[in-house]
């Protein structure tokens, strides 16, 4: 392991033999060599552990631990990461090369942020690009303080895109390990709530991440329940509703409400279940309607008759099966 190392990459695994590879690969492949990398082996049941094993790095380190979910894999890489800035990738995703060289300019540039982030694209299981995707060009994200934006919606797609200050990340506990859903999204609005995000612009991606049918975040998605203790953590977060007047705050949880009422619907759409799907969304847009909303209704409503994805978001899911064969 690197005596001294400027950037802790944490990567939870379960399960992801035949992919831990690639993942770790291109960490080994960062244009900065200042790094280490922490791989918790959250109890998986293949050859996950094996395949780490087979990498002669000194930066590389292997840590199993019983399955005890995504959060407590990560805290646990969080207590033992030796770097200045942290970063959360997941073990089926992979780095753009100059990933934390940029990410590690534009906090070393910026001492009012606690994260810096970029943008990602998103692959098939395959590793095959994802179709449909926008251009990163025309992505636009929110920079500086994006505390409300993100409560008003997760803009982030997980950690990959995201490096933290250590210490911060500390201080904040890390994730939730109550939270079975959203976990990431509840700790982003936390660490906004400390200081600023920095964006380092569009091109090129920091990461790419792997869009598995089957995942474990997907399935408890479509299920309304799963998404209101998130809800509920964050509405009672005492520091980040001391940050907004009370009639703002009111806004706010209604926005938040909606937000994840509308992800819950999409959700359910792209795996057809086409009642639950609409019930969501329309309840969404009654929370608070816009005209994105409303749009995306009516492309739903195209593509249930058609068939025919015209926004990747919608996508079914079994059609990305059939585009990975």
């Amino acid at each position: 392991m690197m005596s001294d190392p400027q950037i802790t990459v944490i990567v939870p695994a379960y399960n992801v033999a035949g992919l831990i590879l690639p993942c770790l690969a291109s960490i080994m492949a960062q244009s900065r060599a200042d790094w280490q990398a922490i791989v918790v082996d959250d109890g998986s049941t293949d050859a996950t552990a094996d395949e780490i094993r087979t990498l002669d790095d000194p930066r590389i380190s292997l840590v199993q631990q019983k399955n005890a979910g995504v959060s407590a894999a990560r805290n646990n890489g969080l207590s033992l990461a030796q770097g200045k800035f942290v970063m959360f990738l997941d073990g089926d995703d992979v780095l753009n090369p100059t990933a934390f060289a940029r990410l590690a300019d534009a906090l070393d540039a910026r001492d009012d942020a606690v994260a810096a982030f970029g943008t990602f694209l998103k692959i098939l299981p395959s590793g095959a690009p994802y179709p449909g995707q926008k251009p990163l060009a025309l992505h636009r994200y929110p920079n500086g303080d994006v505390l409300e934006p993100m409560l008003r919606g997760n803009f982030l797609a997980n950690g990959g895109h995201v490096l933290i200050r250590t210490e911060v990340a500390r201080r904040l506990g890390g994730f939730d390990t109550r939270l079975r859903l959203s976990e990431d999204w509840e700790f982003w609005c936390r660490l906004a709530a400390e200081g600023e995000f920095a964006f380092i612009g569009t091109e090129p991606e920091v990461f790419s991440l792997r869009v598995r049918p089957g995942s474990s975040s997907g399935g408890l998605s479509v299920d309304w329940a799963n998404h209101q203790p998130c809800l509920d953590t964050i509405g009672g977060n005492a520091t980040i509703r001391a940050r907004f007047s009370a009639p703002t705050w009111r806004k706010l949880e209604r926005a938040m409400r909606a937000s994840q009422m509308w992800e819950c619907g999409r959700v359910n759409f792209t795996m057809r279940h086409y009642r639950e799907a609409r019930a969501l969304m329309l309840g969404a847009l009654r929370l608070e309607p816009t005209p994105k909303r409303v749009a995306m209704i009516v492309a739903a409503e195209v593509q249930r008759r058609t068939n025919c994805t015209f926004v990747s978001r919608l996508r079914f899911r079994d059609q990305d099966v059939a585009a990975d064969l």
